[in-house]
């Protein structure tokens, strides 16, 4: 490292000889040497070959590596000795003249002789130059680069540079304990015979490089190292990944699939966010986030799924996960669907797995629809030897794999064997009236299978052929068409057994009618109907949607009333239901004689003076009534209007309405109602509008902070009224409830209170208001609240 300055100091030194004219009578020398310490104390010698002319005049001159030239001391010689020498020679060089030839002076050399040089020189000759070399220990070196933060792969450059000193320093590189410096390069730059080393140290920065500490020394003498200031590395680096999922990842078809990773390692370790794709789908993001959820997987869904990692620096290298989705086989017959063999063959079926995950493992099974529980073969062909026409029918293979079992395959298999006659048609033969009926028959055993003729015969007319072929239809059958028909093939042989079909022509419900039926109250009615169907039918009577009674498969039903009441006035239902067809429906009137009757005998009206009335009530009779309004005085009243209205055959509503009230209108009113059965009477109370009158409180249900309180309604007092339920603790009102609507006269009313506390004693009791008043209830309730608990509580 020392090589650049010194061959800087000996260029400079070889250029100043170079130039000066060095006469051979005078020799300058350093006594002990010219490499010096800082202070140190030196002598120069001159001498002067002794053939020049005396007397000298001789100095030491200082050439300064800028090529400077100043006289440090002049010798004057007289008589051998030092004359006319200045003091500061004499005494601060301590000159001598020796003798004739020789001159000396000491110097402390100063450090910024480093690189200068001295000579001797007479008015006409020089003597050769000397370079000085000062050594002043280098005193710092200082790490300049003030960020240690890189990014991984980074070039890192760092810079050292020393105090200026000589000789120059050799800096060295640490990285931690391990010696980098063979990664580093070195300048010098030179002032007055001093340098200072500049050195850069370069190196390619990975993760395992942070936190190190990276610093340099510098020396320039033995035994002495100064050190710089120490910075520590921290190397920024993409995430590094990992998954916590097993690789592959099996799961089953439908089942949740859970893929996660992992950040092993990063810096900054903060702000990372995710990434997951599918191998075949790269641009599409499924999922951002450290674990990748899949409901109900498919098995589609297999495949390679990838998840990296980002942070500030970079992406993560991706991290795979192989997801196998298992499920269970696909199977398809490798034989013909509908499987056909001669009675007494072979019949070997076959299956094949067309899909499975696994396709490993596979383990059959063979049954038939008959015997679902009979497990006919373990393996994917099943072999049937010397079939015969018993085993016809559909045969299922399955596989089942780890995951599950497979949708079964059917095979229809079919065992043809010689010439037999059945019918192909149901027995009975069972068809609907109007339709066409379809009979046929089939050959199961014959041999040969050809030339083949037909005949078609009825039981009670065996010799009249109805039709030449296999199959005999009938169109709009009727219900006398039923019976039994017969079959039979021939072929060259002979002719086959009869197959017998028998017929059943189905019709639908028909229910006779009759007209209303005329009761007097109190009678036993009997209501009957005849019902005519194939099959016999279910019969039901409604009352409205009231099943009243039901019989099972009758041709006739009857709905017995005992004690016939005017309401039973009405049309009853009667509903007919068979195969064919269902709610076949027949009203069935029945009118019960009654005398005139109603709910409500007494009607309470307030009024005002300056407000008229409206008031309507309902009776019911049969046959209808006739009605008269009576005074109190038992005339009767032309002033007050009404009309009656017919609702239904024995239900008729009377509408009464004034206009303007006057004083003789107060008062009660007889309505007097009288048919051929029986008669009425229905009072009807006109007063001056007032307050209500008093509820009356029924029931309170206490729970832990609410109660439930009922009550019914009384007379309002010919004025809208409204409710409000209190509760009284300590002659305090607790609570009250927010007003309740009227629903009318004599109607149940509840409401919930609120705001109360638990295990307190209340008084509850209901308060009516109209515009003229309020009246509380006569009866007041107490009930205690239980904190979690509800009871119901008596009068107080």
């Amino acid at each position: 490292m020392m090589l650049g300055f010194y061959q800087h100091f000996s260029y400079g030194c070889f250029c100043w000889l170079s130039l000066v004219y060095i006469t051979a009578g005078l020799t300058l020398s350093v006594l002990p040497s010219s490499k010096v310490t800082v202070n140190q104390n030196v002598t120069l010698l001159c001498e002067l070959d002794t053939y020049l002319s005396l007397p000298f005049d001789v100095s030491f001159v200082l050439r300064s590596p800028s090529y400077t030239l100043s006289t440090i001391c002049t010798l004057v010689l007289s008589y051998w000795e030092c004359m006319n020498t200045t003091y500061l020679c004499l005494n601060g060089y301590d000159a001598a003249c020796i003798n004739t030839t020789h001159y000396s002076i000491q110097v402390n050399v100063p450090s910024n002789w480093s690189g200068a040089s001295v000579l001797c020189r007479t008015p006409k000759e020089m003597s050769n130059s000397i370079v000085f070399f000062v050594e002043e220990p280098v005193t710092s070196v200082t790490l300049l680069s003030t960020t240690t933060t890189f990014i991984s792969g980074q070039q890192m450059n760092l810079t050292c540079a020393t105090s200026y000193c000589y000789p120059p320093a050799n800096i060295t590189w640490y990285m931690s304990s391990d010696d980098v410096t063979h990664q580093s390069t070195s300048t010098l730059n030179s002032v007055d015979g001093l340098a200072e080393t500049i050195s850069m140290f370069i190196s390619t920065v990975g993760k395992e490089n942070t936190g190190k500490r990276v610093y340099c020394t510098a020396s320039n003498t033995p035994n002495k190292t100064v050190i710089s200031n120490i910075g520590t590395l921290n190397v920024l680096y993409k995430p590094e990944v990992i998954s916590g999922t097993s690789k592959p990842y099996i799961v089953k078809e439908g089942e949740s699939a859970t893929l996660s990773c992992t950040v092993t390692n990063a810096n900054p370790y903060t702000n990372i966010t995710w990434r997951w794709f599918k191998t075949d789908s790269p641009n599409n993001t499924l999922h951002n986030g450290s674990v990748y959820t899949i409901s109900n997987i498919q098995r589609g869904r297999s495949g390679k799924y990838h998840c990296s990692a980002r942070n500030v620096v970079g992406t993560s290298e991706n991290t795979t996960i192989e997801v196998d989705v298992l499920y269970k086989p696909e199977v398809t017959t490798g034989s013909s669907k509908s499987y056909t063999v001669n009675e007494g063959q072979t019949a070997t079926l076959s299956c094949t797995v067309t899909d499975a995950n696994p396709n490993t493992d596979i383990t059959w099974r063979w049954f038939k629809t008959d015997s679902p529980n009979n497990v006919l073969h373990n393996g994917s062909d099943y072999t049937i030897s010397n079939i015969q026409r018993g085993r016809s029918g559909k045969y299922h293979c399955s596989a089942r794999n780890v995951v599950g079992t497979s949708e079964n395959t059917t095979i229809e298999v079919d065992v043809q064997y010689k010439p037999e006659v059945t019918s192909g048609t149901s027995k009975p033969y069972i068809v609907k009236e109007g339709q066409t009926a379809k009979f046929n028959c089939t050959v199961t055993d014959a041999n040969p299978y050809t030339d083949l003729t037909w005949r078609w015969f009825k039981t009670d007319s065996p010799n009249y052929v109805l039709h030449n072929g296999s199959v005999y239809s009938i169109s709009n059958i009727q219900r006398m068409r039923s019976g039994k028909y017969h079959c039979s093939a021939r072929n060259v042989v002979g002719t086959s057994e009869n197959a017998v079909i028998e017929v059943d022509v189905l019709y639908n419900p028909s229910i006779d009618w009759k007209g209303t039926t005329v009761v007097n109250e109190s009678n036993v009615v009997y209501l009957t109907r005849k019902i005519s169907s194939n099959p016999v039918s279910n019969a039901s009577w409604y009352d409205g949607s009231k099943l009243l009674v039901s019989e099972m498969a009758v041709n006739t039903t009857t709905l017995v009333i005992h004690g016939a009441r005017c309401t039973d006035t009405k049309n009853f239902t009667l509903t007919a239901i068979n195969s064919l067809q269902w709610n076949v429906t027949s009203l069935v009137e029945l009118i019960v004689n009654c005398k005139p009757s109603s709910e409500i005998n007494n009607i309470s009206i307030g009024v005002s003076d300056n407000t008229g009335f409206a008031f309507s009530t309902t009776i019911t009779a049969y046959p209808k009534p006739h009605y008269v309004l009576l005074a109190e005085n038992g005339s009767v009243n032309y002033e007050i209007v009404h009309k009656m209205i017919v609702n239904t055959v024995n239900k008729f509503t009377i509408h009464f309405s004034k206009t303007t009230v006057k004083q003789s209108d107060y008062g009660t009113f007889l309505i007097y109602f009288n048919n051929t059965f029986g008669t009425t009477s229905i009072y009807v109370n006109v007063i001056p509008q007032r307050k209500p009158a008093a509820p009356r409180i029924l029931e309170v249900i206490c729970k832990s902070r609410s109660a439930k309180v009922q009550w019914m309604s009384s007379f309002n007092g010919g004025d809208s009224q409204m409710f409000t339920v209190h509760a009284f603790l300590a002659q305090q009102e607790a609570s009250r409830s927010k007003p309740i609507h009227d629903e009318g006269e004599n109607k149940l009313h509840n409401t919930q209170i609120q705001n109360i506390q638990p295990s307190t004693e209340y008084m509850f009791y209901v308060v009516a208001k109209n515009t003229h008043g309020n009246s509380s209830s006569e009866k007041k309730m107490k009930c205690n609240t239980v904190e979690g608990l509800s009871f119901e509580k008596k009068e107080a």
